[in-house]
């Protein structure tokens, strides 16, 4: 064994030090900067089985617009065949004309990846194209497999940089909520994924606001009525959202399954959890009806969002973001109707309902009034020491009623809604009827108000 003299070892660790501390001519020493204070990134990982997703879903909502989309495996999202060009325009000639180019898409590949599972050499350019994004050596198989993992994602730059724009109102106050309940505060990112922080959004399944509660889910933490629906509300749902997360984070003890959780529901991670015990081996592992390629993105796609709106002036430049607003928030102390309002205060209808979204179309036509208990936000101007003095001799004792219908033999949910003129889908979720919207005789229906 070569021995060296002490002295000679601790100058050579001393000269080391200085190098890796103070820089060299390579980088040898120089480990990467995190973008990250340790506290978040020690929150939520990024590990390396996820880092294809987030980088995919990063390009996403910074480099790919709405004329443009990539056809990707579903799994393995480094695999991109192609990148397709598509109809911007949002109207339904254009949503027609892309999903054929989608479908046709899709097709094109399928048939690619299925010729070559038949162990066929790859002879065309397309099919030597497609059989280069696999490992040597790829079992013909896992190009069957491949074939049915094809799925095309359209470019979100312009949709996620509206939403960082219109974030500047609202994300300093929402951070602050998140920290009163000791969560992170980083959390306030999620509607930058969900809504991008437009409160008129509305999914296919019924999610509405910038947190995207379902009707379900949002009743457990906020009033969802015929004449208010608190998810619209951007403060009372962010508390929401909140508990939500806080109560995701208590039974599951870590960040990247409780925000998953917020997508796919608690209970469903839970099992995966007692099955698969970690983040990881639940990512590679675990499959469901429901834990599709949304619920096994979902907190990649948050590693992303929050990226990328953090540091927005590296992917889209020195965009101006929203301010605040200067607005009053004022809690009714009794039912006062939004028209006495108009009539006795400096504001007018249209602003009324343009600051309230989450007062439903029956306060403002007059079928209904607004509750107690029910934060108004108005202008600034108006004080709550004016609205003290004026609402008092406004307010009444009780709520205008609601229209029942008592069920007879004969009815069904959808006549009953044909009959009141009401769409079929409201009349469901006020009175609770389920999927099926099973009725029977006797029972007495809320009518809902539109």
């Amino acid at each position: 064994m070569v021995r060296f003299p002490k002295q000679s070892v601790y100058l050579s660790i001393f000269i080391l030090i200085i190098i890796c501390v103070y820089g060299s001519a390579g980088p040898v020493c120089r480990a990467a900067l995190p973008t990250d204070p340790p506290e978040q990134t020690e929150l939520f990982p990024v590990y390396d089985l996820i880092k294809p997703n987030v980088t995919f879903w990063t390009n996403v909502f910074t480099q790919y617009t709405r004329a443009q989309g990539l056809v990707h495996d579903m799994e393995n999202l480094s695999i991109i065949y192609e990148e397709i060009k598509l109809d911007p325009a949002e109207t339904k000639e254009a949503a027609l004309a892309n999903k054929a180019i989608k479908k046709n898409a899709l097709e094109k590949y399928s048939t690619i990846l299925t010729t070559l599972s038949k162990g066929k050499i790859p002879e065309t350019p397309m099919e030597k194209k497609v059989a280069a994004l696999f490992p040597n050596k790829t079992k013909p198989e896992a190009f069957g497999q491949a074939a049915k993992r094809l799925r095309v994602q359209t470019g979100l730059k312009e949709h996620f940089m509206e939403g960082v724009i219109r974030s500047g109102a609202l994300i300093d106050e929402f951070k602050m909520i998140i920290k009163s309940y000791g969560l992170p505060e980083d959390l306030a990112y999620l509607p930058c994924l969900e809504s991008a922080y437009d409160i008129q959004t509305y999914s296919k399944c019924g999610a509405a606001g910038l947190w995207q509660f379902t009707h379900y889910t949002g009743k457990l933490f906020m009033d969802i009525d015929d004449v208010v629906d608190q998810r619209r509300d951007p403060i009372v749902s962010t508390h929401g959202a909140a508990r939500l997360l806080k109560k995701n984070h208590d039974k599951l003890q870590n960040w990247p399954m409780a925000i998953t959780a917020y997508n796919h529901g608690l209970s469903g991670m839970s099992r995966a959890k007692d099955k698969h015990k970690t983040y990881p081996a639940i990512y590679t592992n675990y499959r469901s009806r429901s834990f599709g390629f949304a619920s096994r993105n979902f907190y990649p796609e948050f590693i992303a969002a929050r990226q990328v709106a953090k540091n927005y002036v590296n992917y889209f430049g020195n965009i101006t973001l929203d301010k605040p607003g200067q607005k009053t928030r004022y809690k009714v102390k009794g039912y006062v109707a939004a028209k006495d309002i108009v009539r006795k205060l400096p504001v007018d209808l249209e602003t009324l309902q343009a600051m309230n979204p989450a007062l439903r179309e029956p306060v403002f036509d007059g079928r209904k009034h607004i509750p107690p208990g029910q934060t108004l936000y108005l202008p600034k101007h108006i004080s709550p020491d004016l609205l003290d003095k004026t609402l008092g001799p406004l307010y009444q004792t009780a709520q205008r009623p609601t229209p029942f219908h008592r069920v007879v033999r004969g009815d069904t949910a959808s006549s009953i809604a044909k009959a009141y003129q009401v769409p079929l889908k409201n009349l469901i979720a006020l009175n609770g009827l389920g999927k099926k919207a099973v009725i029977h005789v006797g029972r007495t229906l809320k009518i809902p108000q539109i």
